[in-house]
C-alpha cells in the first residue's frame, strides 16, 4: 500500500508551489501583454493568436493544479478512514507472515504447523548473524502448535532485547528436508502510516499489513 500521509503531503506541496509560480508567471505575461498593447503601431497591430494561446496553456496548468490538490484531499480523506478501520486492530493479537521479532519484555510467540511424515525435528532461536543462541527439541507429530521464548539461552543467560528468529529444521524417513510454516503471533498497539506503508505497531516490532494473517486469540 502506497504510504498515502506522504503522497498526500508532497501533492499538496507540490500544487502550492506551482500555484505559486503560475501566479507570477501570470503577473508578467500580463505586464508584458499591457506594454505590448500600448506600445504597438496602430497600423500594424499585434497579432493576438500568439496571446490567445498562451492565455489556454495558462488556463490548462491552472485546471491541473487544481485536479492535483482535489486529488491529494481524496487522499488524505482515504487516510482518515484507513486509520479509523484499521482502529479496530489495537488491542488485537495478530498472526504475521515472519519468523522474526523484536525481543521484549514478554518475549517472542510463535505459531508453526508440523506437517506429516516428519521423523526428525530441531528447533533453534537465532540472532540475525545466524548464530544460534536457543536450541529445543519438539514434538514431531503432525498438528499446530505454539511456541513461545522469554529470552534465555541455553546457558542460562537472560537474553532482554534484539531480533530474534525461529528455525525449524525437519526431515521426513528418507532423510529429506521438509518445510515447516512458521509464524509470529504478537498483539498490535499501534498503526503507522508514515513510514512507507501502512503497518501496524507491535510489541514484537513493526509489520507491514500486507504481512498480517489473521486476527487469531491471544495464545
Amino acid at each position: 500500500m502506497v504510504d498515502a500521509v506522504s503522497t498526500a503531503s508532497t501533492i499538496q506541496n507540490q500544487a502550492q508551489s506551482s500555484s505559486a509560480r503560475l501566479a507570477e508567471n501570470f503577473e508578467t505575461f500580463l505586464t508584458l501583454l499591457t506594454a505590448q498593447l500600448q506600445n504597438q503601431d496602430p497600423l500594424e497591430p499585434v497579432d493576438s493568436t500568439e496571446f490567445t494561446n498562451q492565455l489556454v496553456q495558462f488556463s490548462g496548468v491552472e485546471q491541473q493544479i487544481q485536479t492535483n490538490k482535489n486529488i491529494a484531499e481524496l487522499i488524505s480523506i482515504t487516510t482518515a478512514s484507513t486509520a479509523a478501520s484499521l482502529s479496530g486492530y489495537l488491542g488485537q493479537t495478530i498472526e504475521v507472515n515472519s519468523i522474526t521479532g523484536d525481543l521484549g519484555e514478554e518475549g517472542l510467540n510463535w505459531f508453526y504447523e508440523m506437517p506429516e511424515g516428519v521423523e526428525n525435528v530441531k528447533l533453534s532461536i537465532q540472532s540475525p548473524d545466524g548464530k544460534v543462541v536457543y536450541s529445543d527439541d519438539i514434538s514431531k507429530d503432525k498438528g499446530e502448535a505454539a511456541y513461545s521464548w522469554s529470552g534465555e539461552t541455553n546457558s542460562g543467560k537472560e537474553l532482554t532485547e534484539g531480533r530474534y528468529s525461529l528455525v525449524i529444521q525437519a526431515e521426513n524417513a528418507a532423510g529429506e528436508a521438509v518445510n515447516v510454516p512458521v509464524k509470529l503471533r504478537t498483539q498490535v498497539n499501534g498503526i503507522d502510516m508514515a513510514s512507507g506503508g501502512t503497518a501496524l505497531t507491535t510489541g514484537s516490532g513493526t509489520f507491514n499489513f500486507e504481512d498480517v494473517l489473521r486476527l487469531t486469540a491471544a495464545s
